[in-house]
């Protein structure tokens, strides 16, 4: 509970959606949607009763390290709109955190309100949406949710061109690295999940298999120069491919749970073709 009427319905620092967005949901559809694009592909949203509630959710984006938070703090009704008060809160300065990537979010319910609804910080400034040229503005009346994330959770639903199950030829896009995405993504037509696996196949584990391999011989071709700059780069190949099999591990099981995991880096990319192919 943060305040009179609004409910903590999730919180936390692990969210899917990886860019920074405020969202107002006022029916299950989209509800369901956006749960899908938060938390992966197939999962159950918590229930809520739309009849007498709506939902409000805060999205912070990537952020570079723990102690990165954000936090619904009120709702407060002026003379033509709800005012969603939302504060963020960064780690202390000097303070010594872990480099690991988290996405903070807060989604709470709250009575529902038909009219315009604004999102700001606690300084009264209003949120600007300035990351994916496909997300529509939050503060225009009555758009529950955003197109993103309804197509989003239209395209998880859709059958896989495959003829497997969706979560299954995910996994399988990772199988044999780039290679079988590649397959995966020649055949794929209609689920949007499943392509967007195959191209983080192909980009994440494809790119780091090839720096992995140019390091390698990079530390042959320095043989002769230097032993000293050999032995560095053979290293740095060993340790990239060690991240190669564990981003492959990994990869293949957020995938065969539904998830849609990102890659640093590689993750954006792939969701923007993923979703320009169904544009």
């Amino acid at each position: 509970m943060t305040s009179a009427g609004i409910t903590t319905v999730a919180k936390g620092h692990s969210s899917e959606i990886v860019d920074a967005a405020r969202h107002v949901i006022r029916d299950p559809g989209a509800w369901q949607a956006l749960w899908s694009a938060h938390a992966g592909s197939g999962s159950e949203p918590p229930h809520v009763d739309f009849a007498t509630k709506m939902v409000a959710a805060a999205f912070a984006g990537e952020r570079p390290t723990p102690g990165h938070e954000i936090e619904i703090v009120d709702a407060r009704h002026g003379s033509a709109s709800l005012a969603v008060l939302v504060r963020e809160v960064q780690p202390a300065r000097g303070t010594t955190a872990a480099q690991m990537i988290v996405t903070p979010f807060h989604i709470v319910a709250l009575p529902r309100y038909e009219g315009d609804v604004r999102f700001t910080d606690t300084s009264g400034t209003p949120f600007r949406q300035t990351h994916h040229e496909d997300v529509t503005v939050r503060q225009q009346p009555n758009h529950d949710v955003d197109r993103l994330f309804v197509r989003a959770a239209a395209e998880a639903a859709a059958p896989s061109s495959t003829g497997l199950d969706p979560n299954f030829a995910a996994a399988l896009t990772y199988l044999a690295g780039p290679f079988s995405g590649i397959l995966i993504l020649l055949v794929e037509r209609s689920n949007g999940f499943v392509r967007f696996h195959a191209w983080q196949s192909i980009l994440g584990l494809g790119g780091l298999g090839l720096l992995s391999a140019g390091t390698l011989i990079f530390s042959f071709l320095t043989l002769l120069i230097s032993p000293m700059v050999f032995t560095v780069m053979y290293r740095l190949s060993e340790v990239l491919a060690i991240v190669w099999v564990v981003a492959w591990v990994v990869c293949l099981i957020k995938a065969f749970g539904g998830s849609r995991w990102h890659m640093p880096v590689a993750g954006r990319y792939a969701e923007r073709l993923a979703t320009d192919r169904h544009g």
